[in-house]
């Protein structure tokens, strides 16, 4: 498990944990009173359960988990990855009380050689005390159910419920030669954060995040992008600038000026947000897509740039 940002790092607002593993027993059901969980899987298979629902996650698919919701996963396969956003932050202490660090030369310990009894068990009663995490152990489990086959499991509802949402299903926008395809929004998280792919390439240089227009400076949003396909180009601030692959992260904090490109054929990263942030300005100025695949032949090219000005009173950001 790696806590790629902390409540530290947010003010509290959010944390984003990468969890690894191999199969395993589900952890156990449980709920939150005030933190939202979500799941998106990456690599391998992942079940999870939400009340009376549950689901096998393969990568792209994600699963919403808000306040209340009685709720588990279980690693599957010898090899799974999935991301969480834990909204408020703080809640990641929990893994710092019931865990040991591990610097390890392997991905992950395929083994937990520590006796229950003298060390998880007390932890887990520290952390379940100190934490937002009530245990449910008489919570009847429901076998994993297959995805559904209307239209339930590939839209986003109209507000805060749980759901499952398939990979590469659900709307997506297009603003020019980039594809926003939201997994959640403020609408489904009662206005608390966002989570979205953004999917690119270089064959389309010219983009509102690009900073060929000027960069982009939200005052109270905070941004954690993760790569998962190809190379993204970063740039913070006038002097600072990176290259992110597959696997990399990068936190942007609120007021920090930055703007990105797509540096490879194809690249696809996700970006998380407390608030609408990068997520709802693509909603706001780009269009929706109803043709099926990715990156277009020919981009987008109807926005003007008065147009993402007079938007940043709307969304709290500035173009500098």
């Amino acid at each position: 498990m790696r806590l790629l940002v902390t409540g530290k790092e947010t003010e509290m607002e959010f944390a984003v944990v990468s969890t690894g593993g191999s199969a395993g027993e589900p952890i156990g059901f449980h709920y939150h009173r005030e933190a939202h969980d979500v799941f998106l899987c990456l690599k391998g298979n992942i079940n999870v359960w939400a009340n009376n629902t549950a689901r096998t996650l393969g990568p792209g698919d994600f699963a919403s988990v808000p306040p209340g919701v009685i709720h588990q996963y279980q690693i599957l396969g010898d090899h799974s990855e999935f991301v969480g956003l834990i909204i408020p932050g703080g809640w990641e202490e929990f893994f710092r009380i019931v865990g040991e660090p591990y610097d390890g030369a392997a991905l992950f310990p395929v083994g937990d050689a520590r006796d229950p009894r003298v060390v998880l068990i007390p932890r887990l009663i520290e952390a379940a005390e100190t934490c937002d995490m009530v245990p449910v152990r008489d919570h009847p489990p429901v076998e994993i159910q297959p995805w559904a086959a209307n239209d339930d499991d590939s839209r986003l509802p109209d507000g805060l419920q749980p759901y499952f949402l398939r990979a590469d299903t659900g709307p997506k926008w297009l603003l020019e030669g980039t594809i926003a395809r939201p997994l959640i929004t403020t609408a489904q998280s009662a206005g608390r954060f966002s989570v979205v792919s953004l999917e690119g390439g270089n064959s389309h240089r010219r983009s509102i995040f690009s900073g060929a227009g000027g960069q982009l400076r939200w005052e109270d949003v905070h941004h954690c992008f993760v790569v998962v396909h190809g190379k993204v180009r970063f740039c913070v601030g006038k002097d600072s600038s990176a290259i992110l692959s597959a696997d990399d992260t990068i936190f942007i904090p609120a007021a920090e000026a930055f703007s990105f490109s797509f540096e490879s054929a194809f690249a696809q990263m996700y970006a998380f947000s407390n608030g609408g942030g990068v997520a709802e300005l693509v909603m706001e100025v780009g269009r929706r897509m109803e043709a099926p695949g990715s990156i277009p032949e020919e981009p987008m090219a109807e926005w003007q740039a008065e147009q993402l000005t007079a938007l940043g009173s709307k969304h709290g950001f500035v173009v500098e």
